[in-house]
């Protein structure tokens, strides 16, 4: 991996030579969008991650996400509720604060209290590592930057295989210093390590 053309090598391949995959709407969706924000320290890059506060009227309480959340009949697209979404949860104007990379393809929940979201993924880069970001107390309980080298090397022990709800079922558990990535983020994260890996290398 070369940190001085990693970004750039990024913002081509999502723009030039990958097809997201889109999961067509229909009126019982519920359209929302999340973002892949990447950052860099010294000669590696992070990925920013958010802890959901814990409270009954979330069906992903308490669990570690990508900032995001539901499409509001005020957005004009689903980047504009990911730049709403940042700006609300975590304090960050993502939209003078960092390169918009790409897209990345839509995620439908396999959870079925859940499996009427389509999640629409979109890559940033945080020109400013060290920008200061303000959570949401009632969303946000906490803000975890984790190494995309760590992740990296976690990526062929994240499979995870068992059964849920009534069928077979895998998905990806990545582990950081007590913090446990699994679920719908688990999948997308994993989908998109795999995709930027020859790029890292």
């Amino acid at each position: 991996m070369n940190p001085l053309t990693f970004i750039s090598d990024l913002r081509n391949h999502f723009n030039v030579n990958y097809s997201p995959t889109f999961i067509e709407a229909s009126n019982s969706n519920i359209d929302s969008s999340v973002s892949i924000i990447i950052r860099q320290i010294n000669l590696d890059f992070e990925i920013l991650f958010i802890k959901r506060t814990t409270k009954e009227t979330d069906k992903f309480s308490g669990h570690m996400a990508f900032p995001g959340g539901v499409k509001e009949k005020s957005d004009f697209d689903s980047l504009s509720t990911a730049h709403r979404e940042t700006n609300e949860e975590i304090g960050l104007n993502s939209e003078l604060n960092c390169d918009f990379l790409g897209r990345f393809s839509d995620y439908r929940p396999v959870n079925p209290e859940a499996n009427k979201f389509i999640v629409s993924p979109f890559i940033f880069f945080l020109r400013n590592a060290h920008v200061d970001l303000v959570k949401c107390k009632e969303e946000v309980e906490t803000l975890v930057w984790i190494p995309i080298s760590f992740l990296m090397k976690n990526l062929g022990e994240s499979n995870r295989v068992g059964t849920k709800y009534n069928k077979p079922y895998k998905d990806n558990v990545f582990e950081y210093k007590g913090y446990k990535i699994w679920g719908m983020t688990g999948k997308i994260l994993y989908a998109f390590l795999l995709e930027i890996d020859d790029y890292y290398r």
